[in-house]
């Protein structure tokens, strides 16, 4: 149902991306979050043996870090696996161009290659001034540059991000009525939280709501 009346939700489209954290446990998982802390990545390359291709640093930093196999290199956060490094790679850019859709990516890796973007261009601007000789040159300001046509795109985040976890969602139906066959699981795992009020649910992340569920409804 979720899927039928919010079809561009991006917790539709894509779960694992949108913002959602499902209930983590057990030792590999948590090994899997430390590998989210930066330092961690970075101690992971002792042994990395292409140091002069790409560096540790430049790698940890786009969220990799090192499977100790060859040169394949694990993204903490959406798993990615990235290999075959060669000179002139650019992690960030290798990472933002096999996935996309990375929370990482859209998070910490575009945000800073729009910045370097706009530092260039401020440069560029700047060396364009101090080469003027004669009349005015009209100078594109940086609030109009098109970053689209960069390949940069906004990340949209959550509406309600305190209901991001499939934890909180599940204990937001305490007072859900038990004769409805919508279970709080199922509708926590679809994206939604209880608002509290007969069986109105909304999706923590587009904020659309539903209510009236029918028994052969999903």
């Amino acid at each position: 149902k979720h899927k039928y009346l919010s079809p561009q939700c991006p917790f539709i489209l894509n779960p694992f991306n949108s913002g959602n954290v499902p209930i983590l446990r057990g030792r590999i998982n948590a090994l899997i979050l430390n590998y989210q802390d930066e330092a961690i990545r970075l101690a992971s390359f002792t042994n990395w043996p292409i140091p002069n291709i790409v560096t540790v640093e430049s790698l940890a930093k786009a969220g990799f870090y090192f499977l100790g196999i060859d040169d394949k290199t694990k993204c903490a956060f959406c798993n990615g696996v990235v290999r075959s490094w060669e000179p002139g790679d650019i992690p960030d850019l290798e990472h933002k161009k096999h996935f996309p859709f990375c929370q990482f990516v859209n998070d910490s890796i575009i945000p800073r290659l729009q910045i370097q973007q706009d530092d260039t261009d401020a440069f560029g601007i700047e060396q364009q001034s101090d080469r003027k000789s004669l009349g005015n040159i009209n100078a594109v300001g940086l609030e109009d540059t098109n970053f689209n046509n960069l390949g940069l795109h906004k990340h949209i985040g959550p509406k309600t991000p305190n209901f991001a976890t499939l934890d909180s969602r599940i204990k937001s139906f305490t007072n859900w009525s038990p004769n409805l066959i919508q279970t709080p699981e199922m509708l926590a795992q679809a994206g939604f939280y209880y608002e509290g009020e007969n069986d109105a649910v909304r999706c923590f992340h587009c904020d659309g709501g539903l209510a009236h569920w029918d028994p052969t409804d999903d």
